[in-house]
């Protein structure tokens, strides 16, 4: 239930059970926060780069797979893993 249903809906309730009700729905966006933060930092450990989230639309992606695919053999080879080391070591 969106959170304008749940205001719509807790019109009819006595003053604790809406009381109940903000409580509930402040637990449901805190562990809907928590779930977000957990699934990006699963992103970041896949590699995982959310485009959508950052405002690149699916012929934006295109363009810039096919632009990036131009390098990619190089990128791929192993001599190239030295680019994916830290240099704040």
């Amino acid at each position: 239930m969106k959170t304008t249903e749940t205001v719509s809906a807790a019109t009819s309730l006595s003053e604790e059970q809406r009381q109940r009700v903000r409580q509930i729905r402040a637990q449901i966006e805190t562990m809907e926060a928590e779930l977000n933060a957990i699934l990006r930092e699963s992103e970041k450990q896949q590699g995982v780069v959310n485009l959508p989230a950052r405002g690149i639309d699916e012929t934006q992606t295109a363009d810039l797979r096919a632009r990036l695919k131009t390098f990619s053999e190089d990128w791929d080879r192993p001599e190239a893993t030295i680019y994916n080391q830290s240099s704040a070591g």
